[in-house]
């Protein structure tokens, strides 16, 4: 087999460059002489993360589809810590990234089957008031383009970035209670009542209904008997408040300033 190199990473004082190979060695190279000082055996599968610590110039971190993640002190060629990231029932993950914290005492890591793997100094008493599932109930909706190429939400044909901040919810689509709600930006401030989302009943690629996060239901809309409030109507209301202070504006620059301070008058 011809070696390739799937992966180059520097140090963090640029002594030495680190190289990953396709026959799973890491090699570590003098970025003066190219002189080869250590092959550095352990990882199983092709390795495309590499990672220089922030601030100590020994350490270098590695991770791949084999599921391993190394701490090398690549001055002497040797591995200092391992960690194998082996899923219960389901076989090892593989990790796609890791990154140091600018502090150099934690890193985190993701892998295949959408964990976030965080290791460091201290306690995990911080980590344990996050839920063990967490995504955004509009992570998998389906995108359409329009006639200008732009990229549209399908359900509300609305630009993904305009829409409401979503939902926490987890891989069912069942909402997290409201206190994790307030941990999404845009929804820290909001009443409880606004962090309580409407569920609806969606059919799946494969036929199966499931009850899935829709939109949104306030206690006020319950008391007056109104119908609903899906993601799209609030969508449109908020446009339509959007086009209306726009027209104002226009119609204020028009007319000029309204007092001594120029500031324009609004609608």
């Amino acid at each position: 087999m011809k070696p390739k190199v799937t992966m180059i990473a520097w140090n963090q004082n640029d002594n030495y460059v680190v190289t990953a190979v396709n026959n799973h060695l890491l090699k570590v190279w003098n970025s003066c002489t190219g002189q080869l000082l250590h092959d550095l055996v352990g990882h199983a599968d092709e390795v495309f993360v590499l990672e220089t610590h922030p601030f100590d110039s020994r350490i270098m971190l590695s991770a791949g589809h084999d599921g391993n993640i190394f701490i090398w002190d690549i001055t002497k060629g040797m591995k200092t810590k391992h960690y194998f990231n082996m899923i219960e029932g389901q076989g090892h993950g593989a990790v796609f990234d890791c990154k140091f914290s600018p502090d150099g005492q934690h890193f985190a890591c993701t892998d295949s089957h959408g964990h976030l793997l965080i290791f460091g100094f201290g306690c995990s008493r911080p980590y344990e008031k996050i839920p063990d599932q967490m995504f955004f109930h509009t992570d998998y909706r389906p995108l359409i383009r329009d006639s200008n190429n732009y990229v549209l939400d399908e359900q509300t044909q609305q630009a993904p970035h305009l829409m409401p901040p979503p939902f926490l919810v987890d891989v069912d689509g069942n909402p997290h209670p409201t206190k994790y709600q307030r941990l999404v930006p845009g929804r820290e401030n909001c009443a409880d009542e606004h962090l309580i989302p409407q569920l609806g009943y969606v059919a799946t690629s494969d036929g199966e209904v499931v009850e899935q996060v829709i939109g949104q239901q306030t206690v006020d809309q319950d008391e007056q008997g109104l119908e609903p409030s899906i993601l799209d109507g609030m969508i449109r209301q908020l446009q339509l408040q959007q086009d209306q202070r726009t027209g104002a504006d226009q119609e204020s620059a028009s007319n000029g300033p309204q007092n001594g301070e120029g500031t324009p008058r609004r609608g």
